[in-house]
């Protein structure tokens, strides 16, 4: 599932919301992989930490039901960033709190239904879905691309038909949204539209597409990673940060690496011997091992 935008909220105490563009939120939540972070603590820290969090998940759907229009969206917000998925286990009534403020958060700021439809999706009960597909209808773009990614982490093919109409929306960003959680969702009756997604003008479209594709083991994807690993190509996107453009290579190299097999590995021994990246580099190294078996750096001894 994607991660949360990693946005401040103001110090101020202003109800300015977090700069975080739906462009750059996408760029974060659907081209690149999840980091995994392994926390180990002691047995008793861990309880404690649990009570703290059941305590904060209360004191936010508190606030969203009865604050400020500032304190609701800011509580929203936080809520999304500090609920783990799985902790909604400790709190069996938080789905059904959580739907019913979504509900009734059609008219309110939307970017209280935008942190409420993360909260949803992070915490993965299936009967959100109807909720959801309500929010694709929403007037506000970014508040349609927010129901999308959740969807996708709820992985219910009964979304699949309303997601698929949306791989034709005219704005980019729904259009790419759309195919990340095709993808998640992982219901082959997407294939065709995915297919289609990569002969995108979009770049991150045609990506995206690509490595959703690519999950479903399809070759046809091949193309579309093999554009995601030409640094020349990547860097030609307008408004791409230096690390986004490392992040979109490695994010194509794992699968670039499973379907191309023996057939890949010169892109791949390329990238390892010239990128500028060193991360770039590693993850290149990473990913000829998995096609040949051999320890990293073992070719480059030779």
């Amino acid at each position: 599932m994607p991660e949360q935008p990693d946005v401040q909220l103001p110090s101020d105490g202003s109800s300015e919301i977090p700069r975080e563009s739906a462009r750059a939120i996408l760029f974060q939540f659907v081209v690149f992989p999840l980091g995994v972070v392994a926390i180990g603590v002691a047995i008793f820290l861990l309880f404690g930490l649990m009570a703290s969090e059941r305590h904060e998940t209360t004191d936010y759907v508190n606030e969203i039901r009865s604050g400020s229009s500032h304190q609701r969206w800011q509580a929203a917000y936080q809520l999304s960033k500090s609920l783990k998925r799985g902790e909604a286990r400790n709190n069996p009534e938080l789905q059904n709190q959580v739907a019913a403020l979504y509900s009734r958060s059609k008219d309110d700021d939307p970017k209280v239904r935008r942190y409420l439809s993360m909260v949803l999706g992070r915490i993965g009960d299936r009967r959100s879905t109807p909720l959801l597909l309500d929010g694709l209808k929403d007037r506000d773009t970014e508040t349609r691309i927010y129901a999308l990614l959740a969807l996708g982490e709820l992985q219910d093919p009964t979304a699949v038909p309303a997601i698929l109409a949306l791989t034709n929306d005219d704005e980019p960003d729904i259009r790419k949204s759309a195919i990340y959680a095709l993808g998640a969702i992982g219901d082959p009756s997407a294939i065709p539209a995915l297919v289609e997604g990569m002969s995108d003008q979009v770049a991150d479209v045609r990506w995206n597409a690509s490595l959703a594709l690519s999950r479903f083991g399809d070759r046809r994807s091949l193309a579309g990673l093999r554009e995601m690993l030409d640094r020349r190509r990547v860097a030609a996107v307008p408004n791409v940060r230096e690390r986004q453009k490392d992040e979109t290579m490695i994010a194509a190299m794992a699968a670039w690496a499973r379907l191309s097999g023996r057939e890949g590995v010169a892109e791949l021994r390329a990238i390892n011997a010239s990128d500028p990246s060193m991360r770039v580099r590693s993850a290149a190294a990473s990913a000829i091992q998995q096609v040949e078996g051999t320890e990293p750096g073992a070719r480059n001894a030779e």
